[in-house]
């Protein structure tokens, strides 16, 4: 039996399957890709080489504000970024998915989209909706007539059906990235909020008021990204903010020495500078170009291109603020800093509050050292932890000579001044490690953990000599008598060591002051001396 095919359609065919395995090989290129830029190029591509178009405009639609957004723009020169779809617009295109030009050119919304008046190249535009069942997605315009592309059938054909295949895969896109934002921001928010937790949970185990604003600050720094920084508290007394401690100095000598309280740097009053403002306002701001803005206050080490500045509040009361500078990513400070900056400030404004009372409550108000209650209590520990790990301990007991002559001659508050200067000195004279206490009225004692007496010695020799050069204005210099003695030679407990400290500083005054002593078992013990 023979088959007999008809060939008298196959002419027809052929440019049909053609003109299907052209669609199905552009619908692969718009599925292919998640990255919405990288889709409107491809789409403007496939339209340009299929139609001839050399220039083309997509837009997506945003129904919250019932406009279509410029998204993609190659070759038109005279649109504005984005085209409001007024009713008549909408309704137009609903009506047909191919508008013409002079079709829609009366619509208001079309009139006031042209940055100038339409040219007349443009009459040959024609408007494509893209939409996905009734969801309008976007709109794409190519400067092709309608007339001439409904000559050919094909054409018109591709241009619906790769229409509908790019609203589908625009909206695949978009959504594919709006979860990818979405995602990625409620990974950073748990991220902060892991950081945020830490920060606050390491706040509560450090006491020590330096210590924690060291750590506050490196934090504020890290969580912005920023290259350094600076933390400056309130003195209500003289109502004025001063720095009490920087981070992230390429001079790293001037950084110890402010911390260290060696060099003041400039203070501000409530309202001067960034700082003052943001202190006096009780708001954070940033500044990205600090040369244009009259606000900021450079010095001559501050080399700040930009600054983020927040207040640290507790309850109503403003205790200072945090600054930040330069960031390191090489842009500038944004909301989202502010907003990290701000969680810092929250947490690091109660620490600092309680830490500022906990030193007011250890630390003497005139010296700034130890009160004696405190430092008995730290050297009863630093005993027993000597004891446990079988070292060294020295102690050295010292009081200012012919003190009692400075007060009946300059007056108590020249007094003052002489014993706030010694304190200071001996603070950054000792090692971290070490501790200085106010023991008395002009007397000092400072516990030396692992230390034995000669390096004691060495040390003590070089806090009298350093003493006696200290210049308070106009006043005299002052010198110092200081006496050692080491546990576990020369005391078992606490009472047997600052004894025996005791009696060797008092044969240092009763040898001519300005010495030395370093007790051994030839001096003869104070036992009726009270300590």
């Amino acid at each position: 039996m023979t088959v007999e095919i008809n060939t008298s359609n196959q002419d027809d065919i052929h440019p049909r399957v053609k003109e299907l395995s052209e669609l199905l090989d552009a619908v692969h290129q718009l599925s292919d890709t998640r990255c919405s830029d990288e889709l409107y190029e491809i789409f403007a591509d496939i339209l340009s080489r299929k139609l001839g178009a050399d220039a083309i405009a997509i837009f997506n639609f945003n129904q919250e504000i019932n406009s279509f957004s410029l998204v993609y723009n190659q070759g038109f020169k005279v649109w504005k970024d984005e085209l409001k779809s007024g009713d008549g617009l909408l309704s137009r295109l609903r009506q047909s998915s191919f508008q013409p030009m002079e079709d829609i050119d009366d619509i208001p919304e079309v009139k006031s989209f042209f940055r100038e008046k339409a040219p007349r190249s443009l009459k040959f535009v024609t408007w494509a909706l893209l939409n996905m069942k009734e969801n309008v997605i976007g709109l794409v315009a190519l400067n092709k007539s309608f007339e001439e592309i409904s000559k050919n059938e094909f054409h018109l054909d591709f241009l619906k059906r790769i229409c509908m295949h790019a609203a589908v895969s625009i909206n695949s896109c978009l959504l594919f990235e709006r979860h990818k934002k979405e995602k990625e921001d409620l990974d950073k928010t748990l991220n902060n909020l892991s950081l945020l937790y830490n920060i606050g949970r390491a706040m509560t185990y450090i006491s020590d008021l330096k210590s924690l604003l060291k750590y506050i600050l490196n934090q504020a720094i890290d969580v912005t990204v920023a290259e350094k920084g600076s933390i400056m508290l309130h003195d209500p007394d003289t109502n004025q903010l001063s720095v009490r401690v920087l981070a992230g100095l390429q001079d790293k000598e001037y950084q110890r020495k402010v911390n260290n309280n060696e060099i003041k740097c400039k203070t501000f009053e409530p309202g001067e500078g960034v700082a003052g403002t943001v202190f006096q306002k009780g708001e954070p701001t940033f500044i990205n170009k600090t040369v244009e803005d009259k606000r900021f206050i450079g010095g001559g080490t501050s080399f700040a291109n930009s600054i983020a500045c927040i207040p640290m509040k507790v309850y109503e009361d403003i205790i200072g603020v945090i600054n930040v500078t330069n960031k390191k990513t090489g842009g500038g400070f944004t909301d989202e800093d502010i907003e990290m900056l701000g969680a810092v400030a929250d947490q690091a404004a109660i620490s600092i509050s309680k830490a500022q009372l906990w030193e007011m409550a250890i630390n003497d108000s005139l010296t700034g050292l130890h009160v004696r209650r405190y430092f008995m209590a730290k050297l009863q520990d630093e005993i027993h932890r000597t004891q446990r790990y079988k070292k060294s301990l020295s102690i050295v007991m010292g009081d200012l000579d012919t003190f009692k002559t400075v007060n009946d001659t300059y007056g108590h508050t020249a007094g003052d001044k002489v014993l706030k200067a010694v304190g200071a000195f001996l603070q950054k004279s000792v090692r971290d490690v070490d501790s200085v206490g106010r023991y008395g009225g002009e007397e000092f004692i400072i516990f030396l953990p692992e230390t034995v007496k000669e390096a004691a010695f060495i040390l003590a020799d070089r806090l009298r000599k350093g003493v006696s050069e200290i210049e308070v204005g106009s006043l005299p210099p002052v010198t110092i008598s200081l006496g050692i003695a080491t546990f576990p030679d020369d005391g078992k407990n606490i009472d047997d060591l600052l004894l025996r400290a005791d009696t060797a500083l008092y044969t240092a005054k009763k040898s001519g002051r300005n010495q030395v002593v370093v007790y051994s078992e030839e001096i003869p013990v104070l036992e009726n001396r009270e300590i």
